[in-house]
């Protein structure tokens, strides 16, 4: 029996579909569409690179393109326990409240810490306030977004009409007005009613029509989703196979009746499903170990498809045959990116610069439009547009010979063209709108750009919010206008790469130009903490470049920082295990070192005095200082009972006691924590994507909450605005920065 599944084994092996690889191109149509490896078939590997028919792979080294391989690699990242993961990589035990696919339950593993050694720092108040364990009155309503998906995606931007457009952030579909900001939203809501998305959306899709949307995000067994833009109803809801990690690229036919989706599974499997049968599928099948960057359907077959990635190009039909792109003499490239025309002709970019034509699956013309990767082409109205890494958008004619260039200050990646306008979203994680002659460059649009985005701030006199992240800026949002009104860089000057062990992230930008925390003194200086453990000091929300002072006591990066509430000083919590304070008003002079955690610094409080620092670390530990004195308080517990804190943002201690839901795993869950300045609510931002609203005092384990969806992955901070009529959220992986209401 093992030798005939042997066998049986080496056949599939032997007869897989290894369509980019040049090594077979047997395909089937499938009833259903489960993966390959459910069929039984087994894992190719280890299998040779073969040049595709027709063309010879250039022997001169490509023009190297960091974007192009972070995206072909993955976007590798580091886990919180230090592993080194795929970006789609998901924990299958993470629960997904939606009630469309069930819940899956937490905390299969080990119940939250045997040993709490926080529990021994927590002592009720002599007279505690009644702890009321249902849900506060007050909700919260997603109020706007700002930001957009960029680093890992393409063709995800399109017109829904002269006025509106459709993209996609965390696990949130947004059509907004272009001129208003106003934004509905597709996935946003209390978990227990909202329909949508749990993680990333990583790809989307828009109708010929502009009235459907097709989204799909990442996770161990990706949903997708066909909805409408008018007002965001669900038409069809259908999973990818488990294991397929993410849906990379999504395509409706001409006729909106099929949508095609490739997977980020190891086969990197192609899927067709039938949109008016509820999503039932239609084909399916392998492409083979090489990634696939871009798939489309053509707009003048609606059976026919095409998808580019490492190799070159391969075209599908739903009805069975697969045909690999014929270079025809034109030199072999790796593909980026794919558009059709309207009649017939299909049209990729590569990752040397070039646009090739296909007709009949051959190459019919290859130009040299760019320098660097094109990372982004359209074919729309017999016209063809395409942007570069040379942050350039060229316009050609259907023959690509150029009609205008427009520069750009960052190079798109997504391109979509209604009448007179273009509309862009580039790699810096803007949305442009600019004319065809080049006039009226408009930024619709900013957001952060790169790795992780956790600090976030409220400046009391202005009400403007400040956020950082890893991609080398601190941003200022305008929450009435709903505008990015300000930026400023961390470092101009790149300085050495990150070492293992650091602040985990997918940035491209060194330590120097990342930053992890914010906060905005009574002087309006402006604090910010460093992935290299640097502190920096701006003048004011309107001069984020204006250098004030800079420190470099502590010696890993900074997740925490806080202003005493006169102002005076200033307390910075570090991964060095430290808690560094510092004298305002003498120029920021280090005034004090405390030293006693056993881990890195989470979060902190001063005492309405100023007197008294409560902290939390990685250890679990909470502990109490005299700020002033630099000594730590060892009976604070119980000697600071009835002390009242400034702010509370620490996920240990008597009023935050039930933060913690039943079957979470570990005390990590929990990112963030503020309580509200009228004191009546506490927020917790956790690793569910959910923004979760307390009562203050949060006392019990059995207290109950709002829990809001919106975010994917992880929100790392939740905040109030100074009046508590606002509430603002950062994302963490997801980079979006959204305001609820």
């Amino acid at each position: 029996m093992g030798v005939h599944r042997h066998f049986y084994n080496l056949y599939l092996l032997i007869d897989a579909s290894f369509i980019f690889m040049g090594c077979g191109a047997s395909q089937e149509k499938q009833n259903d569409a489960v993966s390959p490896q459910q069929r039984g078939e087994a894992e190719e590997t280890h299998q040779p690179k073969v040049a595709a028919e027709g063309g010879e792979k250039s022997t001169e080294m490509d023009e190297f393109d960091e974007e192009y391989e972070r995206e072909c690699g993955g976007f590798q990242r580091e886990t919180k326990d230090g592993r080194i993961v795929r970006g789609t990589d998901r924990n299958e035990g993470r629960p997904e409240e939606n009630e469309m696919f069930g819940l899956a339950e937490a905390g299969a593993g080990e119940q939250f810490m045997a040993v709490k050694p926080w529990i021994g720092a927590i002592v009720a108040p002599t007279n505690p306030p009644e702890n009321n364990p249902s849900e506060p009155e007050r909700r919260l309503e997603l109020n706007h977004v700002y930001g957009i998906r960029v680093e890992d995606c393409r063709s995800h931007l399109y017109y829904v009409n002269e006025n509106e457009i459709v993209y996609m952030i965390a696990a949130l579909g947004i059509v907004m007005d272009k001129n208003s900001k106003q934004q509905r939203y597709f996935g946003a809501g209390e978990k227990r009613t909202a329909k949508g998305h749990t993680d990333d959306i990583r790809s989307l899709a828009i109708s010929p029509d502009r009235s459907l949307v097709a989204t799909g995000e990442v996770g161990a067994q990706p949903k997708m989703f066909v909805w409408r833009t008018s007002d965001c109803s669900i038409v069809s809801q259908f999973k990818l196979p488990r294991g397929a990690r993410a849906a990379v690229s999504v395509s409706f036919n001409k006729d909106a009746t099929l949508v095609a989706v490739t997977a980020d599974d190891n086969d990197h499997c192609l899927y067709v499903y039938d949109v008016a049968k509820g999503g039932a599928p239609v084909y399916s099948t392998k492409t083979g170990p090489e990634p696939i960057l871009a798939m489309a359907f053509s707009k003048h077959d609606p059976n026919l498809l095409a998808a580019a990635g490492k190799r070159g190009v391969v075209f599908f039909n739903v009805n069975g045959e697969t045909k690999k792109g014929l270079f025809k003499g034109a030199e072999m490239v790796d593909m980026a990116c794919l558009a059709w025309d309207e009649t017939g002709t299909c049209i990729s970019g590569s990752s040397k610069g070039d646009l090739y034509l296909w007709k009949g699956f051959s190459v019919i013309e290859a130009k040299k439009i760019h320098t660097g990767c094109v990372h982004s082409v359209a074919a729309i109205g017999g016209k063809l547009y395409s942007s570069g890494r040379d942050n350039q958008l060229c316009i050609l004619d259907a023959q690509a010979n150029f009609t205008n260039k427009i520069p750009l200050p960052s190079y798109a990646k997504a391109i979509d063209v209604l009448g007179s306008k273009i509309l862009l979203a580039t790699r810096n994680a803007s949305i442009l709108e600019v004319n065809a002659d080049g006039s009226g460059l408009t930024t619709i649009m900013q957001g952060h750009s790169d790795g992780e985005t956790w600090g976030v701030a409220v400046d009391p006199q202005t009400g403007i919010v400040l956020t950082t992240g890893d991609d080398n800026s601190i941003k200022a949002w305008d929450p009435k206008t709903k505008t990015c009104v300000g930026s400023g860089i961390l470092n101009a000057t790149a300085g050495p790469k990150k070492k293992t062990g650091g602040a985990s992230t997918l940035s491209m930008y060194p330590p120097n130009q990342c930053a992890r925390a914010l906060a905005v003194g009574k002087n309006g200086h402006v604090a910010v903490g460093l992935n290299n453990g640097e502190l920096h000091i701006r003048a004011g929300v309107n001069s984020l470049d204006q250098a004030v002072a800079k420190k470099t006591d502590a010696r890993e990066w900074i997740e925490v920082i806080a202003y005493s509430p006169n102002g005076e000083l200033l307390a910075v919590g570090s991964h060095d295990n430290n808690i560094y304070v510092y004298d305002v008003n003498g120029g920021y002079k280090l005034q004090a070192t405390l030293k006693a955690h056993n881990s890195f610094i989470t979060q902190l409080d001063w005492s309405v005095d100023g007197q008294y620092i409560h902290s939390v670390c990685g250890a679990y530990e909470l502990l109490f200082f005299h700020a002033t004195k630099g000594v730590q308080e060892k009976s604070g517990a119980s000697a600071l009972r009835d002390e009242e804190w400034a702010t509370w943002t620490t996920k240990f201690g008597w009023p935050a006691q039930g933060v913690f839901p039943p079957g979470v795993i570990d005390g990590s869950h929990i990112n963030g924590v503020s309580r509200s300045h009228d004191k009546q609510l506490l927020l917790t931002a956790d690793d569910w994507g959910l923004v979760n609203l307390y009562r203050f005092p949060c006392a019990a384990e059995a207290n109950k909450c709002w829990s809001y969806r919106g975010h994917s992955e992880h929100v790392v901070r939740a905040i109030f605005s100074s009046d508590d009529t606002h509430v603002f959220s950062v994302g963490g992986y997801d980079k979006a920065v959204m305001q609820w209401r």
